[in-house]
């Protein structure tokens, strides 16, 4: 015996401004009263129960019939379509619609003419009080579901800035770490909520330019690559004091070497240490313009002087150093004694 159809009629979600959009809450889990003339009932609604009534949409592999008032079950002359129901999905909270309105139709709920729509549900025997397929869905103007608010909110209960919370941007509010702004009076600001949201947005993504460009500076894919390489470095404190070292025995080497050579005489020693540890690149400028001042050796690093010979034509440091000032050289100096 087939089983007779249960007029059910059922309240969606609010569409909000677009009283043609195209997906609403068509069943949604849980317990759901209803009051259908003086008698009233009540059934429950689940995931497999939702399962169940879209692998029966999908068996019938054609779009569902909205009508207006159950005109399609009435036997009415002409049962005119308020729209097409194309796809069936599941949410977090029910079971949704995706439907084509007619243009009729989306004037009605602009001007709302027609304000709910109404399933008709067959019940699955086997889990009584269980919806199992859809026949059809109305547009109706005689809800029978309790507390369920109308496709379209009557714009007397809204208010700018006090609108119900859409719980997808709470989600994402909490998501963000961005608290909702409440008003005064407790309601909570949506507008102000998503003004918030954005900001917070724009500021993750500036932030996530600027880790894109710290990354590229130090040529790191990811922090754990830039934390591998701060790592491997020496502590600034030491790096400083092994680079002081360093140019304190490169300066040396060079003042040495330049002293053997006879570009320097001793008493230039200090002052030439100062130079090439300060500005090596100079230093070895000016030793590689310098004139030969002392004929040979003057001094070793650490400061002992060579040995004198038994000419008695040797100079010291400061007859060498005071003839270099003046132009004279040590072979000068050796024929004009």
């Amino acid at each position: 015996m087939p089983q007779k159809p249960i007029f059910i009629i059922l309240d969606p979600i609010a569409f909000g401004d677009d009283p043609a959009s195209q997906r609403f809450l068509l069943l949604k889990y849980g317990r759901t009263d209803y009051t259908k003339g003086d008698a009233r009932g009540g059934f429950d609604f689940d995931e497999k129960d939702a399962d169940a009534v879209i692998a029966d949409f999908a068996d019938r592999g054609k779009d569902l019939v909205m009508d207006y008032d159950h005109a399609t079950c009435k036997g009415a002359a002409e049962a005119p379509a308020s729209g097409w129901i194309k796809k069936l999905e599941k949410a977090e909270d029910g079971l949704y619609a995706v439907v084509d309105w007619t243009p009729k139709a989306s004037e009605y709920l602009k001007n709302r003419e027609y304000r709910y729509h109404s399933p008709v549900i067959f019940f699955n025997p086997k889990r009584a009080g269980h919806p199992a397929k859809l026949h059809s869905v109305a547009l109706t103007n005689h809800p029978a579901m309790h507390s369920y608010p109308p496709l379209v909110a009557d714009d007397s209960t809204i208010t700018e800035g006090t609108t119900t919370m859409n719980e997808h941007i709470k989600a994402l509010a909490a998501a963000l770490g961005v608290k909702v702004v409440t008003l005064d009076d407790g309601t909570e600001d949506e507008k102000a909520t998503v003004e918030a949201i954005n900001s917070k947005i724009a500021e993750l993504s500036d932030n996530a330019k600027k880790a894109s460009e710290f990354l590229a500076l130090h040529g790191a894919k990811t922090f754990d690559d830039v934390t591998g390489k701060i790592a491997g470095m020496v502590p600034a404190a030491e790096k400083a004091e092994l680079e002081a070292k360093l140019a304190s025995m490169n300066a040396e080497k060079t003042v040495a070497q330049a002293l053997n050579d006879g570009k320097l005489v001793e008493a230039q020693k200090t002052w030439a240490l100062d130079y090439a540890t300060k500005n090596p690149q100079g230093f070895s400028d000016f030793i590689a313009a310098a004139p030969k001042v002392a004929p040979g050796p003057a001094s070793t690093v650490n400061g002992s002087k060579p040995p004198k010979t038994d000419s008695a034509e040797t100079f010291s440091d400061a007859d060498l150093a005071i003839a270099a000032r003046m132009g004279v050289t040590a072979e000068d100096l050796r024929k004009n004694r």
